[in-house]
C-alpha cells in the first residue's frame, strides 16, 4: 500500500457545471477550450491525495484533448510556495509534475502558460525562481514584473535572464489567434523583482501596452492570465473591455463573475477544482466565453503515470526531511475521529473541528481563561479525514510555528477584537479567529458587500475550567492566549491593540516570555489525549445570524 502522504484514486470523472454535474459536450466549430487552474501547493491534492492534484488535471486535460479541439492550459500563480514539500525541494516537484502535464516528458509544451503568483518570490535568493523557470517545458508569463540584479537597478524582463519567460504570447489555437498577458499583485517585493502595478495609472499603461502589441500580432482573443485580489480583477474587466477573460488566482475558492461582456474566474485552490471555458469565434469576429467549474473528486481516475511521479516526489520529501534531521512525516502523531477541516475557505471564514482544537489546546497550557488562534496562521490548506494525524499534517498546520504568549485584555478590548475577527469575512481573510473559552454571535446585514456587527450581549465567557458561559462584561479583565505572532503583528490584519516594537501597543506579557512553541503545544496536548485521538467538532462557539 501507498504511504497515507497521497492515496492511489480510481473510477471516473464527472464535470460539474455550478452545482449541477454534466459531461462536457463538443466544443463549437471553429473554437477551442480554455483549462484553467490557480494556487497549487500540494502536487498530490488534498485529503491524502483523495481529492484534486496533478494527476487528476492531467485525467481530465486528456479527455478535454481526446474530444478533438485544442486546449489551452493556464495556470494563474502560486505553484513554487508555500508547502511542505517546498521548505525542502524549493518548488522543484511542482515543475517536474507540470512537465509532464501533457504527457511528454521531453518535450515543451506550448499550451501550457503559467503566470507568476506572489507565492513565487518567498525565496529570497532569486536562482531558485531563475532555476525554476529555466526546468520549466512551458512559458512563464511576467508581463508587469521586471528581474533587477539589485534594488537600485530600472529592472529589466525576467526573458532577458531565462528563454522561457514572456512578457506576453500570442497562440493559434484552431485558426484563432489568442493573445495573453499577465498582472501580478506587489504583495511580495523582494530584492530582485520590481513591479509595474502601483500607482494604478502605472499598472493602466502596462495593460494598454500589453494589449495592444498583442493585436499588433493579430491577436482575436484577448486572456489577462492574473494573480490578484478580485477587487483589482474587477477594475480591470470594467476599464478594458477589450479583454475577454481575466483567468485569476490568489482567492483560494471558485468565483464566476461578468462584468460587462468579461468573464472573471477563479478554480479552488490545489485542483480541488478546475475552470473550463468554451471558447468561440464568429465569423463576424464576436467571441462567446462560457465557463463552467469541474470538480476533481475521489470519483476522478488519476492518471497512472503522473500518480507514480507525484508519490516518487512525495517518498523523496520524505528521505529529504530525514536526511535534514526531520522527523519521519509518515509517522502517526495520532488520530481524529472526526474530519478536521483545515481548507483555507473553512478556517478563514467559520468554526471548525481544527480551530477549536488549537484553540482549546492553547488555552489549556497557557492556564488562561481564553485563548484564540487565528485562521490565516493554519497553513495545512487541507481536511484532516477520520483516521491517522501524520508528522505530513502538522508540519502543513504550522508551516510557521509560533511560541505563545498570555495578557490580560478587558471585556470591551475583547470585543473589539472579536469585531475585526469577522471584519472580512465574506472575503476568507485570515484575520478570522478561532476561539476557547468564549462564543459568540455576529450580525450580517445582508448588503453587499456585507457588514457585520457584534454587541456584547453576543459575547459569552466560560472562563477558566469552566463549564458554564456568563455574560461577556466590559470592565471586567479577562487573561487571554494567543500566538506570538498575532500578538506583535496583528496590527497587519487590523488589530491595532496587537503591534508590538517602539512605541506598539501590545499589552504586557503576563507568561514568563519561554513559552512552549504552538507546535509542541499540539503535539503534547494529543499525546495526553484518551488513545491519542482528537475528539473536537463544531459546537456552535461562532454563529453567524443573518439579516
Amino acid at each position: 500500500m501507498r504511504k497515507p502522504l497521497a492515496a492511489a484514486l480510481i473510477l471516473s470523472l464527472a464535470v460539474t457545471a455550478g452545482c449541477t454535474a454534466s459531461r462536457p459536450g463538443a466544443a463549437p466549430a471553429g473554437g477551442f477550450r480554455i483549462l484553467q487552474i490557480n494556487d497549487t501547493y500540494k502536487i498530490e491534492g488534498l485529503e491524502n491525495g483523495r481529492i484534486g492534484g496533478l494527476a487528476r488535471l492531467r485525467t481530465l486535460r486528456k479527455r478535454l484533448e481526446a474530444q478533438g479541439q485544442p486546449v489551452l492550459v493556464l495556470h494563474a500563480g502560486d505553484l513554487l510556495f508555500p508547502s511542505v514539500m517546498s521548505k525542502y525541494l524549493k518548488g522543484g516537484p511542482m515543475v517536474k509534475m507540470l512537465n509532464l502535464l501533457d504527457g511528454d516528458a521531453a518535450g515543451f509544451d506550448s499550451n501550457l502558460l503559467v503566470a507568476l503568483g506572489n507565492h513565487e518570490f518567498d525565496d529570497k535568493d532569486p536562482g531558485v525562481l531563475l532555476g525554476r523557470m529555466a526546468q520549466s517545458d512551458f512559458h512563464w508569463l511576467a508581463s508587469n514584473v521586471r528581474y533587477r540584479t539589485s534594488v537600485e537597478a530600472p529592472g529589466e524582463a525576467f526573458g532577458q535572464r531565462v528563454e522561457r519567460v514572456k512578457d506576453g504570447v500570442v497562440r493559434d489555437l484552431n485558426g484563432i489567434k489568442v493573445g495573453l498577458f499577465s498582472l501580478t499583485l506587489d504583495v511580495t517585493q523582494p530584492e530582485y523583482a520590481v513591479y509595474r502595478y502601483r500607482p494604478e495609472a502605472e499598472r493602466r499603461a502596462l495593460v494598454e501596452e500589453s494589449i495592444a502589441n498583442l493585436r499588433r500580432q493579430g491577436a482575436q482573443v484577448i486572456i489577462a492570465l492574473t494573480h490578484q485580489d478580485l477587487d483589482d480583477d474587477i477594475w480591470l474587466a470594467r476599464e478594458f473591455p477589450a479583454i475577454h477573460l481575466i483567468a485569476g488566482g490568489h482567492e483560494h475558492f471558485h468565483i464566476q463573475q461578468r462584468v460587462g461582456n468579461t468573464w472573471i474566474t477563479k478554480a479552488d485552490a490545489d485542483i480541488r477544482s478546475a475552470m473550463v471555458h468554451e471558447v468561440n469565434v464568429a465569423a463576424d469576429g464576436a467571441v462567446s466565453v462560457a465557463p463552467r467549474r469541474v470538480e476533481l473528486g475521489d470519483d476522478v481516475a488519476p492518471d497512472p503515470s503522473l500518480s507514480d511521479a507525484v508519490q516518487a516526489q512525495l517518498d523523496e520529501l520524505v528521505k529529504s526531511v530525514r536526511k535534514a534531521g526531520g522527523e519521519d512525516l509518515t509517522r502517526e502523531v495520532g488520530r481524529t475521529a472526526y474530519l478536521l477541516e483545515g481548507e483555507e475557505t473553512s478556517v478563514r471564514g467559520r468554526e471548525t473541528a481544527l480551530g477549536n482544537f488549537l484553540a482549546d489546546v492553547i488555552r489549556q497550557r497557557m492556564g488562561t481563561d481564553i485563548a484564540w488562534v487565528n485562521g490565516g496562521s493554519i497553513r495545512i490548506n487541507d481536511n484532516i479525514p477520520p483516521g491517522p494525524i501524520t508528522n505530513y499534517h502538522v508540519a502543513g498546520i504550522f508551516y510557521y510555528d509560533n511560541d505563545l504568549v498570555a495578557m490580560e485584555l478587558t471585556g470591551a478590548q475583547i470585543l473589539d477584537v472579536l469585531r475585526n475577527s469577522v471584519s472580512k469575512v465574506h472575503r476568507g481573510d485570515g484575520r478570522f479567529l478561532h476561539v476557547s473559552g468564549l462564543r459568540f454571535r455576529y450580525h450580517a446585514d445582508g448588503a453587499e458587500p456585507p457588514s457585520y456587527r457584534i454587541e456584547a450581549e453576543d459575547v459569552a465567557v466560560s472562563g477558566k475550567g469552566g463549564k458554564t458561559y456568563a455574560p461577556l462584561q466590559p470592565g471586567k479583565t479577562y487573561r487571554v492566549a494567543t500566538s506570538e505572532f498575532l500578538w506583535a503583528r496583528g496590527v497587519e490584519d487590523g488589530y491595532a491593540l496587537f503591534a508590538a516594537g517602539k512605541g506598539g501597543t501590545s499589552p504586557r506579557r503576563i507568561d514568563s516570555g519561554k513559552a512552549v512553541s504552538q507546535r509542541q503545544a499540539f503535539l503534547d496536548a494529543v499525546a495526553r489525549l484518551p488513545n491519542r485521538t482528537v475528539t473536537s467538532q463544531v459546537e456552535g462557539r461562532i454563529v453567524r445570524v443573518d439579516k
